[in-house]
């Protein structure tokens, strides 16, 4: 497969890698045959995380007798020097390996959780003595805030970088994707197959956020059947400035379409370029910093739900998304918090009007 530069690293690192977040359903056996399948075909980035289970494990035992030829990125969510040492520890012994090429700071999305985990305290602190120590190579960081992640890049601290990015999730390309490449980070873009919103969780929300799906406008935007749309939505993202995808994948098959686009990509077609080419507008970034709503709105939801329908053309899948949502942005009583809180300076209100009134069901 295709390798790309992974920033300042300066591993090689194959285009399309594992995200390892799905494989904690599988059984011992599956799991195994599954993440080293991945690697006999080219495959040699790995993600995981000690919240995924028992991802880490099946991992470790998977690609033991290999471990040289893979690079393992790993996550620790703690916030301080103590705890963040442990789950080092504890991930070496789960991945069975005497080095973590990649440590990651996980889930870092306000910029009080930035400050917090960067501080003398912090996690990030364990994260460099590990390093000096020989049990870590690199730093990394993760997140669902563009905005967030993109003064953690320019802070100098970081090596690289996880974020959501997708064909419609498109926020990262504002200011992290171009303090990256200024940076010399890498990028590795997850979720390369969902729409979500940094308020939603994915799996749990119905119905599904799921881009490669039986939806008719989703199939007209990227493919007739879900291994031309996971294709498609995989080329996207390898059309920008990012060093690997990493979807999760849990079975034989998941693994060999991801593969086959890894080994086949050679760039966007014109076709593809004039399909993927949409006007935002003055959209919402789905930063969050404007909830909580005191009529419980979930104003990013809302309007990125609208985004879809307006920017996107994707009307009917739109609605039945907005359909979903707990509280509708009728509730909105005009009380103008949210506004004082928008980095963007968004009209909130007439925003969230127009939602309501493009997306509701007769």
């Amino acid at each position: 497969m295709q390798k790309r530069r992974l920033g300042r690293t300066n591993l090689e690192v194959s285009q399309v890698g594992f995200g390892g977040t799905w494989i904690a359903e599988l059984n011992a056996e599956e799991a195994s045959s599954v993440v080293r399948h991945a690697y006999d075909l080219g495959i040699n980035y790995f993600d995981t995380a000690p919240l995924d289970g028992d991802s880490e494990e099946k991992i470790g035992n998977a690609l033991q007798d290999v471990r040289s030829k893979c690079i393992l990125a790993t996550k620790t969510a703690s916030r301080t020097k103590k705890e963040s040492l442990t789950e080092v520890h504890n991930s070496l012994k789960r991945l069975r390996t005497d080095h973590l090429d990649i440590i990651q700071l996980h889930g870092i999305d306000s910029e009080e959780t930035l400050a917090k985990a960067i501080s003398a305290d912090g996690s990030l602190q364990t994260c460099k003595e590990a390093r000096r120590e020989g049990l870590v190579d690199f730093v990394g960081i993760t997140g669902h805030k563009p905005r967030v992640l993109a003064k953690a890049v320019k802070s100098g601290e970081f090596d690289t970088v996880l974020v959501p990015f997708n064909v419609v999730t498109r926020q990262a390309l504002e200011e992290l994707l171009p303090a990256a490449k200024t940076n010399d980070v890498g990028v590795v873009a997850m979720k390369p197959f969902s729409a979500k919103t940094s308020t939603l969780i994915t799996c749990l929300y119905q119905p599904s956020l799921s881009l490669v799906s039986d939806e008719p406008e989703l199939q007209t935007l990227l493919g007739k059947n879900k291994n031309a749309m996971a294709e498609s939505a995989l080329c996207y993202v390898l059309s920008q400035d990012v060093s690997t995808v990493i979807p999760g994948l849990r079975s034989i098959n998941e693994v060999d379409a991801a593969a086959k686009t890894g080994n086949n990509y050679a760039g966007l077609t014109t076709e593809e370029k004039r399909r993927f080419s949409f006007d935002l507008g003055d959209y919402c970034r789905d930063c969050g910093l404007c909830m909580p709503c005191t009529q419980n709105v979930n104003i990013p939801a809302a309007l990125r739900f609208h985004n879809l329908h307006e920017a996107y053309g994707l009307k009917e899948w739109a609605k039945k998304l907005y359909r979903g949502l707990e509280s509708k942005a009728d509730r909105c009583n005009g009380c103008g918090d949210c506004e004082t809180k928008c980095p963007y300076n968004l009209p909130i209100q007439n925003k969230l009007k127009k939602t309501h009134r493009d997306l509701k069901y007769p």
